[in-house]
């Protein structure tokens, strides 16, 4: 049989027809007005170590990424649970993520699982249809590093909208080829590819930073970094890419420096230097100021704890307590005022009763039009405490831990020998600010979390091990993680959210104590700084 060219081109025409309404009839959704439902289920983790925080990161990159308004809507995390736990499944695969989704009345599901092996991360993620027969949509990927893993993930969830809607779905802030490792990707905080993109680090000091705080010492109208160690106290320039040190001031090898804050109390245009520090069992507290180009102290000795409050209302506030009979804090926290040509006490502060000065913050986080507190208690969990001293919730997860300390003689451990007794070892709490970084209208806590390879337990010992900046916020019944650093080697011993290159915007600031270093058990120690870009 022969065929005539009319014959082939309109064969032709009509080959091409049909699939161009095929392609456009993949390519849009069949209902534009349908919300879809994705459940998202925990990842399985193969790993002797605890991956717990990748699971978590892994688990709100995906919610962010395929969360799309008035299309595609993720099935809230404890309505998952719930269905788990009462289903008791004996493994996570493909026949109960189709379970799982026809309970929670979703249209897809997510499973998946990481794997590490030494220093390689693998991820098996699939996309599973409840609703229609469509084959699963998966991503693979092994790396060394979590860096190329994260990535995946993002682009993974990319690809599940494009599965749903049949489009790419965008983000405020698309992914960088080079982006690691927070818990929402649109917020790129500690980005670490190998040559350290994202973040900066300083040089290595050969001491141990016991604290670290930001403000314009010297009255230029430029801030300046300040760290301290032991009993000595170092004034830094930064300009973006070196630390050069602009004064060391000595107090003398007798104290023991505890907390540092740098801010202008007094508001005459030169932040004060406020240390709180111990010598013999006394508080010996002392504030110095900058004056015709020297550090001079305006108040010295004093039988104070100190520490800088940023108030919702009042701005900054420098407030002191006491020590007691035993050695620990007692009684009222104060704040203190300028008077004259040093700080005095002034009125009592509306706290709880029991805060401690240290470890604690106050903020209208719950957006209630109240003020409430937010503490680290002795186990290192966060609280929040209403005004009128009720406990309105309280963090499972441990936060803060410091290995920062004094021993007092006038409170022994119990012993089987009296005789024998160790002093009371008192551990100071880390720093906890509120901060709105975004400008949404939501306050932000930002903490920092340490872990220690000798645990809790023991009480005298602690054995520096690893670090993260957690920045959380208040959703409906508790604090949730919004974001949070890449895993820092050493341990955290302070931190700060300000301009520390004077470009006009705030920088995460963090005090490192390295891990590797001679004193991380005994000896001498080693730190540095690191710089992270919020935005």
């Amino acid at each position: 049989m022969k065929i005539n060219r009319k014959s082939i081109i309109l064969i032709a025409f009509c080959l091409i027809l049909t699939f161009t309404l095929l392609s456009s009839s993949l390519a849009q959704p069949k209902d534009p007005s349908k919300v879809y439902k994705v459940a998202i289920l925990p990842f399985v983790i193969h790993s002797q170590e605890n991956l717990d925080y990748l699971r978590e990161g892994i688990n709100d990159i995906l919610i962010s990424r395929i969360t799309v308004e008035g299309r595609i809507i993720v099935v809230e995390r404890n309505l998952v649970e719930r269905i788990l736990w009462e289903m008791r499944p004996m493994r996570l695969d493909e026949a109960v993520a189709q379970q799982v989704g026809t309970r929670v009345g979703a249209d897809f599901v997510v499973l998946g699982s990481i794997t590490k092996i030494g220093d390689y991360i693998s991820l098996d993620a699939r996309l599973i249809s409840v609703t229609e027969e469509k084959p699963p949509l998966g991503a693979y990927t092994q790396h060394k590093g979590i860096d190329d893993v994260m990535l995946k993930i993002g682009d993974f969830a990319q690809d599940i909208g494009f599965r749903i809607l049949g489009r790419r779905v965008t983000t405020a802030r698309p992914s960088d080829s080079r982006s690691a490792h927070l818990i929402r990707p649109d917020r790129e905080i500690g980005r670490v590819g190998p040559e350290g993109i994202g973040f900066k680090k300083s040089q290595t000091f050969n001491f141990e930073i016991k604290g670290l705080d930001i403000g314009d010492v010297d009255g230029d109208k430029k801030n300046e970094i300040v760290a301290m160690d032991h009993h000595n106290i170092y004034v830094f320039k930064y300009d973006g890419d070196k630390l050069s040190l602009f004064r060391k001031i000595e107090a003398g090898y007798q104290h023991n420096f505890l907390t540092l804050d740098v801010t202008d109390i007094n508001r005459n245009g030169y932040a004060e230097i406020i240390v709180t520090s111990v010598i013999e069992d006394n508080l010996q507290s002392f504030i110095l100021e900058y004056e015709q180009g020297e550090f001079r102290t305006i108040t010295r000795r004093a039988g104070w704890f100190f520490r800088v409050l940023e108030h919702p209302k009042d701005g900054s506030v420098l407030m002191g307590q006491q020590m007691g009979s035993d050695g620990l804090f007692t009684g009222p926290i104060y704040k203190f005022v300028w008077k004259k040509k040093t700080f005095e006490k002034g009125p009592k502060m509306p706290f709880p009763k029991e805060t401690k000065i240290f470890g604690f913050t106050v903020a209208d986080i719950r957006n209630q039009g109240v003020i409430d507190t937010i503490t680290l208690d002795d186990s290192d969990r966060l609280k929040i405490i209403s005004p009128d001293g009720k406990f309105l919730w309280g963090s499972r997860s441990r936060y803060g831990g410091t290995n920062i300390y004094y021993d007092t003689l006038r409170k022994k451990e119990e012993s089987f020998r009296p005789q024998d007794s160790l002093p009371w070892r008192v551990y100071i709490q880390g720093r906890i600010l509120v901060r709105d970084l975004d400008g949404d209208g939501i306050p932000e806590v930002i903490t920092s979390r340490n872990e220690f390879s000798s645990g809790t337990f023991f009480k005298r010992v602690r054995i520096l091990e690893s670090g993260e900046i957690y920045n959380l916020i208040w959703d409906e019944s508790s604090l949730t993680t919004n974001w949070k650093t890449r895993e820092i080697k050493g341990y955290i011993s302070d931190f700060q959210v300000r301009d520390a290159d004077n470009d006009g915007n705030d920088d995460l600031v963090v005090a490192v104590v390295e891990s590797d270093a001679p004193g991380a058990i005994g000896g001498k120690s080693a730190s540095h700084i690191m710089f992270f870009k919020l935005f």
